[in-house]
């Protein structure tokens, strides 16, 4: 063989490795439904069914920011039209989800996205997806027909590992009548063969929630999500892997670019801190578009300082802080200030010991 034919052969070897490295783009062919909150609003992008923000009285309604879906505080969720999406009719279902979990807050069995129906409390004819649950698993279950007191005792479910850290991760579920399946951040978790009584005709399209269970005693799940996805067809492993290298979808809003190589915001912004109230320590999180010199510092109701959390000069960005006050710090209400030369802003923190 020539020099340069076996440099030909190698190059292209080399090329085919790559491509199939980087998985295989599973297009948007079988795409139904994408909420990727990139121009600031609940809207299904791909079937028109937009979501609906929705909150408790203490921490009012789910917030869209820079991109993203925040559900960092008790009792906020999205409600989702589900006689629209008709989950019941699919034949093969994938849904992907892209989040950053409000650190070490899901200790209690909550779910990420839920279609089914609710009968005194109890979620029935039911198919979730959750990052964290009160047995420190992950898991993709269905479970129908149990009209009982315990209608989990017939589900059938993949688990994985608890994602639960802050940290930005990708989880995709496929389901068939045969079975259903849990990827982790592009690698297969589990895959369980269905009950005969579990079948996706046998969803109810009562309820369709992000960040609420169908259990009317769960909490609903805190964290930031980036987007939610449907497809009509199971996706292969090699569609899922390059589904988790790409990122979170910014294709369906122009001028933005993807999150994971940016992180980058459009204006300032100061979050809510979580948990609040909160002992011994809470989280703040906001954003700085251009780099700039930072002060966040903690102030009580007389406006006395108390302690200085961030005093120095970032680049553009989002960035999450913890406040852990000194023992001598007694409980009550205080104020958190971020202020930089353009901006200034300020919110209300609660400690109890």
């Amino acid at each position: 063989m020539s020099t340069k034919l076996m440099y030909l052969l190698l190059s292209t070897l080399l090329i085919a490795g790559l491509l199939f490295a980087q998985g295989v783009d599973p297009g948007t062919e079988n795409l139904t439904h994408a909420w990727t909150f990139n121009d600031g609003s609940a809207n299904d992008y791909v079937g028109g069914a937009h979501g609906t923000l929705m909150g408790g009285e203490d921490y009012g309604e789910a917030e869209i920011a820079d991109g993203s879906l925040f559900t960092t505080y008790p009792e906020q969720w999205m409600e989702l039209p589900a006689d629209q999406i008709a989950i019941n009719e699919y034949t093969e279902i994938t849904c992907s989800l892209w989040f950053y979990s409000v650190e070490n807050a899901n200790t209690t069995y909550t779910m990420f996205v839920y279609f089914g129906d609710t009968l005194a409390g109890m979620g029935v004819n039911y198919y979730f997806v959750t990052p964290a649950r009160g047995d420190d698993k992950s898991r993709a279950a269905i479970s129908c027909n149990v009209l009982t007191s315990t209608p989990w005792s017939g589900e059938t479910g993949a688990d994985g590992l608890e994602l639960d850290d802050g940290a930005r991760h990708n989880m995709v579920s496929t389901l068939t009548n045969d079975s259903i399946s849990l990827y982790i951040d592009g690698e297969l978790a589990q895959i369980t063969p269905l009950d005969t009584n579990n079948h996706i005709s046998r969803i109810s399209t009562k309820f369709a929630y992000i960040a609420k269970s169908g259990y009317s005693g769960d909490p609903t799940w805190m964290g930031e999500i980036l987007d939610f996805k449907i497809y009509n067809k199971t996706l292969s492993a090699e569609e899922v892997e390059f589904v988790y290298n790409a990122g979170p979808d910014t294709s369906f809003v122009t001028g933005i670019d993807n999150k994971e190589n940016t992180n980058l915001a459009d204006e300032y912004r100061l979050l809510q801190n979580y948990p609040n109230p909160f002992n011994p320590s809470t989280t703040i999180s906001f954003y700085i578009p251009i780099k700039s010199y930072v002060s966040l510092k903690v102030y009580d109701i007389t406006g006395r300082e108390i302690d200085s959390i961030v005093n120095d000069e970032l680049s553009a960005g989002k960035y999450t802080r913890q406040w852990n006050p000194k023992k001598n710090i007694s409980s009550g209400v205080y104020f958190y200030r971020l202020q930089t030369e353009n901006f200034t802003a300020s919110r209300k923190l609660i400690l109890i010991h």
